[in-house]
């Protein structure tokens, strides 16, 4: 019991690190730090921002960060493998956890500045169910040549 009890805590906390590991930057790309403006009126929207002093351009370069970066995310680790399906469950559930909520709140809160422009598509590729697929494909193993579903 002790052993396992051990081994337990072991995969939690790598479990842990790997969520910390691989998913603060894309996490960054989703907090609103260093978006808005604070008082100072160092910060001004010279394209278009709206009164919260918010730019635009900033908030499309924030969602094709986040863009690339799952997309990477999302081929490697469909790639990787996780043989024990209660911790692969646990793991898609824990990064859901954080990423869906983080990204339907950026979505809602900063999308219109984006929908508003040229090619709201191209920046806002997906939707919060969309992202929820692909985190289920997390961990299977996939090869590359295999085709997207």
């Amino acid at each position: 019991d002790d052993w396992v009890q051990r081994h337990r805590r072991i995969v939690q906390q790598h479990a842990n690190q790997y969520k910390r590991t691989a998913w603060a930057k894309i996490l960054q790309c989703l907090s609103v730090q260093g978006l808005t403006s604070s008082g100072g009126g160092g910060s001004v929207a010279t394209d278009g921002g709206n009164s919260s002093g918010v730019s635009r351009a900033l908030i499309k370069d924030r969602f094709k960060v986040f863009n690339i970066q799952f997309e990477e995310l999302h081929q490697k680790q469909s790639q990787w493998t996780v043989p024990d399906t209660e911790l692969r469950e646990s793991l898609r559930l824990a990064v859901a956890e954080v990423l869906l909520p983080a990204y339907r709140s950026f979505v809602k809160r900063f999308g219109p500045l984006v929908e508003n422009g040229k090619n709201p598509q191209k920046y806002i590729r997906y939707s919060a169910e969309d992202l929820e697929r692909m985190l289920g494909e997390f961990f299977e193993g996939k090869t590359l040549n295999e085709p997207k579903r």
